[in-house]
């Protein structure tokens, strides 16, 4: 609500506001943050935007957060916002543009007709109801632009935020414009508020404004004229320049002319109520306590005024400025200062008092179904009010209605007041109408779900010894196999496999098919990941036989499908895969046709089909998108796309896959299975810094994940870091970790693969003489590592293995000659062939430069030449500038001139100018690299702030639409448009 009728300075700001919304309406979206302690001028800054918007064709609609329970309400500011967008176009236009999504939309938009159907519940859930908003937004901005305003987010909860942040990152193309205020001086250090408003004024496409007080003259102009040049630098001098402080002093003046006046606001704020009548003041305590505008007929039961007395007491409050009429009929203070300081100075009974009066006044108006927000409201003001029993009954209903909206922050922070509340009421049970150990259970979920997967085993292991060993054997089982996925998700593995098995040992004789198939498949899903193989087989195939509802029996066909391809039955494997894939597409699982894909993506390319695998992973990704979960599941399928692009050596297409589905800034949200994708390709390319850094971040989120094929990936990519920084005991210590972390599993090509990483390690290390004899004996251990895996994979697949498993045990040979100094040259021939052949560019470099050197030692000139050549040619094209180094090296040796491919580094004069700074140079080399912008601003010295400053120039300059285009644009692998819109 404004503070003065007119309209002073803040020119820079709203020309910023006036440029940010011409951006947004030429398609390029924005948000814009209005920043400033309280009372200094951001709502009235944001209704001048507004009412200077007035003459062009948008569609405009402002939502608000709320004092009351800040923090509890699900989504308030959105809620707010697009019922603004209801009164604008309509109901029907918002079903129209829903699009068959009503049910899931309904979260955000009640008015969409919600048939009440279950909902799948999780972070998946969650990521498919912001791609949907995000989306309809979109299609309600492509009728005229979009703008919505967002007040007082100091007090947004965390799904408001965390909503806010997606669409800030993942708006494109649309015109939309999204600005909101916050109080600088509300913000805890520690806050989520802070971090998100911290990563979007980072963002390229935000603008921050932080509004500065008053001076002196502009200050006498808001107060008005008729004031002498003493009285205003009086005032000035008081507030500091504070517009609402300033208003305060000024009516304190003429209320007391000559008389003192008070030094805090806290004391002018309670001169204006003090004045008040007694009707006037309980009216202003029920507005205070409810925390939101209070309609007529609320604030009338509330207050317990009858009509006369109310209207007199309403009168009073208005004339004396304390509260405004709004435009919907209903109440509010004029500002939110004047709220939060009488509210601190009631007494704490007659804060109780009044939550007590504004719940029963709510509850007296209840529908049928009230919306999650009431449901809220009602929990605040019962809990505050000290009545226990009514606080139980309604927080669990706030925390379920959160938990259905997926705004499980908010759910979280109820349960754990569930819990609390629980132990305080003698008769929990009757009022909750639930039992401890389920309740426990639900609370475990969603702290699941909030990202707290510790927690929510502690409270799943607190209810199974609630229920106790003597318990219900069913109530047990079920608990045992939410504990196993709870575990899963918290990389304890022994954990959920022990879990696991408890269940399906508790169901042993009962007859209970839909949780026996249940706990079947997670048994037979951890047991897979953990690699045991056959085991996983068996449970899987016993699970199938009692699973009776389609969903439960897709997920177990791809599981096992999945594990009969390990095992060797390759064909029946992928045939079992696309059965289960159709059982997904037939019921609609999200979850399950994405993870039929990845496996079927997974087992393609160990067939070493790579083109229909990578066909198929791109199919899936878009089928991911679709569902709205491109950020989420949709990543692993972008993983096993990348994964194979490393193989065919498409790299320079790894960086663009990964900007067409990540926003600028946010390199570190990759998952940890396509971060170790981006580690390898900079080890290959001499970006060993960028390397270490991905390295170290894999290596410190994955403490007990044991999944076999992501130890396998993560620990050979580190041991390849080590040896090319020339640490091998160092790439010695990686493999051994990582062999030691694979433990018993079945998992052979992990196994493998890591092994035959240590024999290269090992080789580098003999070859310049660095490594001790003592390495013999771990070069023999490796071997027999190597001989089993080999033993196991040819033995699982008819006598013979995965082609590219064939083709590291012929690495694993040929390395292990160079460490006994044996002869190489037919091992290494044999070697480049075969992966020439396979179609793996950059493992047939390595061996030709193994060939090569040997080829040196006996002084083949001609077959040393073409094998030099050849390999530097491969090594230019995929950029792989360590392995170019060496053959330069070697070639250099040998007298040969390679006359194709660049050289290892451009000269410094090579590179063009672009209209660049020195300052951007240098974060344009370093973007390159794969730096962050904090990595970067340590690097020169200079702020984090300005690094993004330096990026958003630098994009437009290159006309590159983020960090990842002008990484290739730098490298000469994109061509850069100098002069153009550069996504501005």
């Amino acid at each position: 609500m404004s503070v003065w009728k007119g309209f002073v300075g803040r020119a820079t700001e709203l020309a910023a506001l006036a440029e940010a919304l011409d951006d947004a309406a030429r398609g390029d979206p924005r948000t814009v943050l209005i920043a400033g302690e309280a009372g200094v001028g951001k709502t009235r800054l944001l209704e001048e935007f507004e009412e200077r918007c007035g003459g062009r064709d948008l569609l405009l609609a402002r939502g608000a957060c709320v004092s009351v329970g800040a923090g509890e309400l699900p989504y308030g500011p959105w809620l707010a916002a697009m019922h603004a967008v209801e009164a604008e176009v309509g109901a029907a236009a918002l079903v129209e543009v829903a699009r068959g999504e009503q049910a899931a939309l309904s979260a955000l938009i009640p008015v969409l007709p919600d048939p009440g159907s279950p909902r799948e519940g999780g972070q998946l859930a969650r990521a498919h109801l912001f791609s949907l908003f995000l989306e309809l937004l979109g299609r309600l901005a492509g009728k005229r632009p979009l703008v919505l305003l967002l007040e007082d987010l100091h007090w947004a909860d965390t799904s408001s935020l965390d909503l806010l942040h997606f669409l800030s990152r993942n708006l494109r193309r649309v015109p939309v414009l999204i600005a909101g205020t916050f109080r600088t001086d509300e913000l805890d250090e520690d806050s989520r508020h802070r971090v998100v408003f911290g990563e979007l004024i980072r963002g390229r496409t935000t603008t921050y404004l932080e509004l500065s007080r008053f001076g002196r003259e502009e200050l006498g102009v808001m107060l008005g004229g008729g004031l002498s040049a003493e009285v205003i630098t009086k005032v000035h001098d008081r507030s500091g320049g504070n517009a609402f402080l300033a208003q305060e002093i000024l009516a304190a003046e003429r209320r007391n002319p000559g008389g003192p006046v008070p030094d805090h606001l806290r004391d002018l704020l309670m001169m204006r109520v003090d004045g008040l009548s007694e009707e006037g003041q309980q009216i202003v305590g029920v507005v205070a306590a409810a925390g939101r505008p209070v309609s007529g007929a609320l604030l009338e039961a509330a207050s317990g005024l009858p009509g006369p007395a109310l209207r007199s007491g309403l009168r009073d409050a208005m004339t004396r400025q304390l509260l405004v009429r709004t435009t919907e009929a209903s109440y509010q203070l004029r500002h939110s200062l004047t709220a939060e300081t009488f509210y601190q100075d009631l007494l704490p009974g007659e804060r109780a008092g009044l939550h007590r009066a504004v719940a029963t006044a709510l509850a007296a108006s209840l529908g049928r179904e009230p919306s999650p927000v009431v449901q809220a409201e009602l929990a605040h003001h019962w809990f505050h009010s000290g009545n226990d029993d009514d606080a139980l009954f309604w927080t669990l209903r706030a925390a379920r209605s959160a938990a259905t909206v997926h705004a499980y922050a908010e759910a979280r922070r109820q349960y754990g007041r569930v819990l609390d509340l629980w132990r305080r009421v003698p008769d929990a049970a009757a009022v909750g109408e639930t039992t401890y150990p389920r309740l426990l259970d639900e609370a475990a979920e969603v702290l699941d779900y909030a990202g707290d997967p510790q927690r929510a085993v502690q409270l799943t292991g607190e209810a199974i010894q609630v229920v106790g060993v003597d318990g219900d054997p069913r109530v047990l089982a079920g608990l045992h196999e939410h504990l196993a996925r709870l575990r899963w998700r918290a990389n304890d593995t022994p954990g959920a496999v022990a879990s696991a098995r408890r269940s399906i040992t508790l169901l042993d004789g009962l007859s209970d098919p839909a949780l026996k198939a249940r706990a079947g498949e997670m048994y037979a899903r951890v047991l897979m990941l953990s690699g045991h193989y056959r085991q996983a087989l068996r449970e899987a195939d016993a699970a199938l036989a009692v699973a009776e509802a389609p969903v439960e029996r897709g997920y177990l066909l791809v599981t096992l499908g999945t594990v009969r391809f390990l095992l060797g039955d390759r064909d029946a494997g992928v045939e079992q895969l696309r059965e289960g894939l159709a059982v997904a597409e037939s019921t609609d699982s999200k979850e399950n046709i994405l993870r039929a894909y990845t496996n079927l993506t997974y087992c393609l390319q160990m067939l070493n089909r790579l083109e229909e695998g990578l066909a198929l992973a791109r199919r899936g990704c878009d089928l991911a998108a679709g569902f709205g979960l491109r950020m989420t599941t949709g990543m692993v399928l972008v993983g096993n796309a990348a994964d194979i692009l490393l193989d065919l050596g498409r790299w320079d297409e790894i960086e663009r896959l990964i900007g067409a589905v990540l926003p600028d800034e946010a390199a570190d949200d990759l998952p940890l299975y396509l971060q170790y994708v981006r580690a390898e390709v900079c080890v290959a390319r001499d970006e060993r810094d960028a390397a270490r850094d991905i390295l170290d971040l894999v290596m410190s989120r994955s403490a007990g994940k044991t999944d076999q094929d992501f130890v396998g990936h993560a620990y050979t990519a580190l041991a390849a870091l080590e040896i090319a920084d020339g640490n091998w005991r160092a790439a010695r210590r990686a493999v051994d970790e990582g062999l030691a972390k694979l433990g018993d599993g079945e998992g052979a090509f992990p196994a493998l693969r890591l092994a035959v990483c240590g024999l290269q390690a090992a080789g580098a290390a003999f070859a310049l003489h660095a490594a001790p004899e003592s390495w013999l004996g771990w070069a023999d251990t490796l071997e027999q590592r190597v001989s089993s895996a080999m033993e196991a994979l040819r033995l699982a697949g008819a006598g013979r293995a995965l082609p590219v498993a064939e083709a590291l045990g012929q690495v694993a040979g040929a390395e292990l000659l160079r460490i006994r100094g044996e002869p190489q040259e037919a091992a290494w021939t044999s070697v480049a062939a075969t992966w020439a052949q396979l179609g793996h560019p950059y493992p047939e470099a390595q061996a030709r430069l193994r060939l090569a050197d040997s080829l040196l030692r006996r002084g083949a000139t001609t077959a040393l030449h073409r094998e030099i050549t050849t390999a530097a040619r491969l090594a230019a094209g995929l950029g792989a500038r360590r392995l170019t180094r060496e053959l330069e090296q070697l070639a250099g040796l040998a007298g040969v001139v390679l006359q194709s491919g660049p050289a290892s580094e451009k000269p410094a004069d090579d590179t063009p100018n672009w209209g660049l700074t020195r300052r951007e140079t240098q974060v344009l080399d370093l973007i390159a690299l794969g730096w962050t912008n904090a990595r970067i601003a340590r690097s020169l010295d200079i702020a984090e702030k300005t690094v993004s400053v330096h990026v958003s120039n630098l994009l437009a300059k290159l006309g590159a639409s983020n960090r990842w285009e002008a990484a290739l644009i730098r490298r000469g692998e994109g061509s850069a448009q100098p002069g153009g819109d550069g996504g501005q």
